[in-house]
């Protein structure tokens, strides 16, 4: 059993060391999120079947029992016929106070203009439907990827730290020598403990962000990562049409088609119309059990002439388009200005974190030479910590200058609508 366990922890350990950027990017498209996006796009679908069912027949089966107070048709009798019943008393004339019915009916829209653009409108917001499911799910990939990229600088900065702390507290081991033998004042470990415990201050801080951004992965991918994951370019970003845009170009297409369709409601409609009736009843002039029946159908055509509402109904249609198209041109305006600028600074930040290599080299050269010098007692102790802080700094340069190049790669990769399944490996 204990054999067992072990080999299951060491499984699950391989697992957390096997976690990818990849599989994390993955898995976004199984959580909730995704699920509510796919539902949108079911439901705008839906949106373009109503429009059909419009235009289809629609049939009706009834079936009734009527009193009335004084006996009433079973059907229209032509007047010709009526004078033999009124004649002859044997024929049971169809008029009874208790009649049952039985009808079907049918109404078959033949051209309704309104509904033809209508459904193209439907149309157009389920295709914006189903690029603002892709948008959400690139905004999501970025947001991971930002937040691992944060986390390894935290976790680079955290390591920076210890790097500093371990060197200081080598450093206190010699200097606590030195007070002994008198040769330097009790007051330089006063000075060396403060600065460890600023680290250890700053290294707590850096513990509660690592949580707090661990926590946002997990949240986002149901994945909850004990460290981070690699991040790696895999392939360049493409750049072309701003993709971020396509769900409002769908919106704007469709609040035209409503302002048409608003219009085109004055238009004249064909409708065809028929039904179809059984009745049953007692005449009311001998008590013969009668059973009659009855139809007709027709075209109808319809135009409305005066109907306020429908004013009303076409200005509202043009103020939508009018927010639609306005959110549209401010929103290419800022994307193309962001777009521009995020570009502009990925080539700042590549060069400054070729920089920051080279200062971090040379920051460390510095270091153990003052090290050296510190030994010798060739610099004081605030002189030497210094060089400490400087390499520190150095490296916390380097890894935020990393992360927010990542971080920028990632926004550009949602607004061009480049997948960063394909980018980061």
């Amino acid at each position: 059993m204990k054999y067992k366990l072990l080999l299951a922890s060491m499984i699950v350990g391989v697992q957390l060391q096997a976690t990818t950027i990849t599989q994390l990017l993955q898995s976004l498209e199984k959580r909730p999120e995704n699920t509510l996006d796919t539902l949108a796009v079911e439901k705008s679908a839906l949106g373009v079947q109503s429009l059909n069912d419009k235009l289809m027949p629609t049939v009706n089966l009834s079936a009734g029992y009527d009193v009335y107070n004084s006996p009433n048709g079973l059907l229209p009798v032509p007047p010709n016929k009526m004078i033999g019943m009124v004649k002859d008393q044997s024929i049971g004339q169809p008029f009874s106070k208790q009649i049952l019915h039985e009808s079907v009916s049918f109404t078959w829209p033949l051209f309704v203009m309104s509904v033809y653009t209508l459904k193209e409108k439907a149309r157009l917001l389920h295709m914006a439907s189903k690029e603002k499911k892709k948008l959400n799910l690139l905004q999501r990939e970025a947001v991971v990827v930002g937040s691992v990229a944060q986390l390894r600088y935290l976790e680079s900065l955290k390591a920076a730290l210890k790097v500093k702390k371990r060197s200081i507290l080598e450093t206190e081991k010699s200097t606590r020598l030195k007070v002994k033998e008198g040769r330097v004042p009790e007051s330089a470990l006063f000075v060396l403990g403060s600065h460890i415990n600023e680290l250890d201050i700053s290294l707590n801080t850096i513990e509660q962000n690592i949580n707090l951004l661990s926590s946002k992965i997990e949240t986002l991918t149901g994945i909850a990562l004990s460290h981070s994951v690699p991040l790696k370019e895999k392939h360049a970003l493409k750049r072309g049409e701003i993709f971020a845009l396509k769900p409002l170009e769908k919106r704007v297409e469709a609040g035209k088609r409503a302002v048409k369709a608003a219009e085109q409601a004055y238009y004249p409609s064909i409708v065809t119309k028929g039904n179809y009736a059984f009745s049953q009843a007692d005449a009311y002039n001998n008590g013969k059990n009668l059973h009659e029946q009855f139809g007709n159908a027709g075209i109808y055509v319809t135009m409305p002439i005066f109907d306020s509402s429908k004013g009303t109904a076409s200005q509202e249609a043009k103020l939508a388009y009018l927010q639609e198209k306005t959110q549209y041109e401010q929103t290419r305006h800022t994307l193309s200005v962001q777009a521009k600028q995020l570009q502009h600074e990925i080539g700042l930040l590549r060069r400054s974190i070729a920089l920051a290599k080279k200062s971090v080299a040379d920051q460390t050269k510095l270091l153990n030479i003052a090290k050296v010098s510190l030994r010798n007692e060739e610099i004081t102790q605030e002189e030497y910590l210094r060089y400490e802080d400087a390499l520190a700094d150095a490296k916390a340069n380097l890894y935020n200058f990393q992360a927010k190049m990542w971080q920028d790669t990632a926004q550009l990769a949602v607004i061009y609508g480049n997948d960063l399944k394909g980018i980061v490996q």
